[in-house]
């Protein structure tokens, strides 16, 4: 038997607001997660950006149940949808991309999650693609009693998501009533995060169980064990993700993240002439 796995780090996070419309929690860059680049929970009500570019990794936008308003979806691959509650968006932007979202309803509130992935050296200027899903696209199920899962993407329980792309990455939506409790299997090859939504918990630790408040995120590393979570009195919503690191440099600029500074330039000059543009056009 093996026991918990090892965490690395457990913290709160800030909450960053952008005008009055639009605010997220989330760890962009400040802890290393590879291979996620960020995820950033959210709350929106209004426009707050404009068309932007991405490359070199995925973007997803995910929206939790509870939101009470759709989100459009744009790009320049020439997708117009709606993301709604229970929903994703699953933007593979490898070579490179533009989009935007925006509420369907402004005024109402749109509770999401955007989760930044890196993608293999070998997949970042491939082709872009963008996958969407309905809620009953994603697999979920009652794991025990008072625990539910949804999968939106990769594999859990014998459930698996239907998103596809290069990076070997596993996203859960995880819901626990008061006092429940799962244990969560890994592979040993992988590290990944558990976020708190909504709620408050404990997180296993070889040495006891640790706190992970309402504002919390821990990181586990490579290793054996499950990842084995407790939901507070009041019950928990987290965001779990797991997946193998890539280990490769992460060169920056903007929404662009290469494996080397010359594709950073280059796909920045291709936005900058407007080849990334496509069919974006104006609502």
């Amino acid at each position: 038997m093996h026991g918990p796995r090892v965490l690395s780090t457990v913290t709160d996070i800030d909450t960053h607001r952008i005008g009055t419309q639009f605010s997220a929690r989330g760890s962009r860059f400040a802890v290393d997660l590879d291979p996620f680049l960020n995820m950033d929970l959210f709350e929106i009500t209004g426009p707050t950006f404009a068309p932007h570019p991405h490359a070199g990794f995925s973007a997803a936008t995910y929206m939790f149940d509870d939101s009470v308003t759709r989100l459009h979806n744009r790009d320049s691959l020439g997708d117009k949808s709606l993301i709604e509650p229970g929903g994703l968006h699953w933007t593979v932007a490898a070579s490179g991309i533009v989009h935007d979202e925006v509420v369907e309803e402004t005024g109402r509130l749109g509770h999401g999650v955007q989760i930044f992935v890196r993608l293999p050296e070998s997949a970042e200027e491939n082709d872009p693609y963008g996958m969407h899903f309905t809620p009953s696209d994603l697999p979920s199920g009652e794991l025990a009693a008072g625990v539910t899962l949804r999968v939106v993407a990769g594999e859990a329980f014998g459930m698996r998501s239907p998103v596809r792309e290069a990076a070997e990455s596993h996203v859960y939506d995880l819901l626990l009533r008061p006092g429940a409790r799962v244990e969560i299997p890994v592979d040993p090859g992988f590290r990944g995060f558990a976020m708190t939504v909504r709620g408050s918990g404990r997180i296993a630790t070889p040495t006891g169980r640790g706190e992970i408040g309402p504002v919390g995120l821990a990181v586990f590393e490579q290793g054996e064990g499950a990842v084995e979570i407790e939901a507070g009195e009041q019950g928990a919503q987290f965001l779990f993700g797991a997946g193998r690191p890539l280990r490769t440099p992460a060169y920056m600029y903007g929404g662009f993240c290469m494996s080397s500074q010359s594709r950073v330039v280059d796909a920045v000059e291709r936005y900058q002439s407007g080849a990334m543009h496509g069919l974006l056009t104006a609502p």
